[in-house]
């Protein structure tokens, strides 16, 4: 009889020249880490409805709005889209272009509102 080992097998495909930390190794997450998740980005959406329509905490809104938003977007990236596994060097090219373009569209809002003038 042959012998059978159960292999775990990552839910998508790696590629073989960018497999997390260290070449070949393979960061398994179990399902109730993502069951667990699910249920903290419902809690957290839940928060944030509470939050808008039921608490009004006055000027400081944007502020919990603002981080209730980074920390579902944080949930999402390290465990949906595998980020948490990513080399340190792909964060050093992401997080400056997204800067760039969350800045260009700053500015391109902020210079409607300048030169927009009066209107009557």
């Amino acid at each position: 009889m042959e012998n059978r080992e159960e292999k775990i097998h990552p839910p998508f495909p790696l590629s073989p020249e960018g497999r997390g930390r260290g070449e070949g190794e393979l960061q398994m997450v179990k399902y109730r880490t993502y069951v667990f998740v699910w249920m903290g980005l419902v809690t957290l959406t839940i928060l944030t409805y509470t939050v808008a329509v039921g608490i009004h905490p006055g000027g400081w809104a944007i502020l919990v709005a603002l981080a209730i938003a980074g920390t579902k977007s944080s949930l999402v990236l390290n465990y949906f889209m595998h980020l948490k596994s990513e080399r340190l060097l792909i964060f050093k090219v992401i997080i400056p272009l997204v800067m760039a373009v969350f800045l260009v569209f700053i500015l391109l809002t902020f210079s409607d509102v300048v030169f927009r003038g009066v209107v009557e």
